[in-house]
């Protein structure tokens, strides 16, 4: 289990009668464990719950694919129900798919920012139930940002993709029940039958250590609460080949450096919540690099885009044009993951229109 023991998941709360006598479809990955430590998927098997059809978001069902890594069906070797790839030859229900069920419930633990794929799956698979007339129920978690004030550029329709698919900032600080209500809202889906299942114990007045005391890996570069807070901060090195992440070692999203340069004496101005030290770290391949370690002390100071934004401009004014120039650069991938070509600051305030989880709940 993620969260503490005092926070129960929602998955344990749904009511009875929301699943009773219907066909029970399950969106989940490893990290999808109730307070006991069963996966979702056996403790609605073992409550009685029908289980017809099985699904896994990015890095599959048992969470072994790799970072855009298609990933094929599969079937349950016990249950003998299909288990569907929400990231393989389709990244929405198919209607062959949608026959299977008649209630989905998604048990995702996300992480609320943009690029993290997990959210388009929930926008995919609410548009989806909304057109086929399904009921949805999403079983809250925590989340690791929603401490965090959202932070960052609204999503430009014209740089939709699938690793930026919802009209948020870059980082929205809301669960996935919490986004499920906005999502239905923002993409006028009255049509769909909604049910959000809240976590109890969960509250803004708990520190992110007493939310999360533990941390199940959410994907493979995601092993520590450490790598979550980083990656809205880092990812965009995913289209910057000439700067190192980390990815491949345990510090993944919470490092940079470069084979052909020493960033340790990156120029960064003081960015709040994030401690920034120069430091040295092997890369996946043993490489000692010199760069920058990032450490998130305090998540409501916190303002993820806004560092990555500061970070990104340093790297251009110290790499100029080599930045961009290096083999395999991608701007066209660097501007999907911003949601737009025009990422800079001073960004609209957001805020989360219906918390489930208010400060002094």
């Amino acid at each position: 289990m993620n969260q503490s023991p005092s926070i129960r998941p929602g998955l344990e709360a749904i009511p009875s009668e929301w699943l009773a006598g219907r066909r029970v479809g399950l969106v989940a990955h490893p990290a999808s464990l109730v307070a006991d430590g069963r996966h979702s998927a056996d403790f609605l098997h073992d409550s009685g719950v029908n289980l017809t059809a099985l699904f896994g978001p990015e890095h599959g069902f048992f969470g072994r694919g790799g970072a855009g890594e298609n990933v094929p069906d599969a079937a349950h070797a016990d249950w003998g129900i299909p288990i569907f790839s929400l990231y393989g030859e389709t990244r929405a229900p198919t209607a062959a798919m949608l026959e299977h069920v008649d209630v989905f419930v998604f048990d995702i633990q996300t992480i609320a920012c943009r690029a993290y794929t997990y959210v388009s799956t929930l926008r995919l698979l609410m548009e989806a139930c909304a057109s086929h007339g399904k009921t949805l129920v999403v079983a809250d978690r925590p989340d690791p940002l929603m401490l965090t004030p959202p932070d960052g550029p609204p999503l430009d329709p014209a740089c939709a993709s699938f690793v930026g698919l919802v009209p948020t900032p870059f980082c929205f600080g809301m669960t996935p029940g919490e986004t499920a209500r906005f999502l239905k809202e923002a993409l006028k889906l009255d049509g769909l039958d909604l049910r959000v299942a809240p976590c109890a114990g969960l509250s803004r007045d708990l520190s992110l250590t007493q939310i999360f005391p533990a941390w199940q890996a959410t994907s493979p570069a995601i092993v520590a609460l450490e790598n979550a807070l980083c990656f809205p901060l880092t990812v965009f090195c995913e289209a910057l080949p000439m700067i190192d992440h980390a990815r491949g070692t345990p510090l993944a999203f919470r490092r940079i450096g470069s084979a052909h340069a020493d960033l340790s004496a990156l120029a960064l101005p003081p960015l709040p919540g994030l401690n920034v030290a120069p430091c040295e770290y092997p890369d996946k391949h043993g490489q000692v690099l010199r760069g920058l370690a990032f450490d998130v002390v305090d998540p409501v100071a916190y303002r993820p885009a806004a560092a990555a934004f500061e970070l990104v401009s340093a790297l251009e004014k110290m790499m100029k044009r080599d930045l961009w120039s290096f083999p395999g650069s991608r701007p066209e991938f660097y501007a999907q993951l911003w949601g737009t070509r025009n990422p800079a600051p001073p960004w609209a305030r957001f805020e989360i229109p219906h918390p489930l989880y208010c400060a002094g709940n």
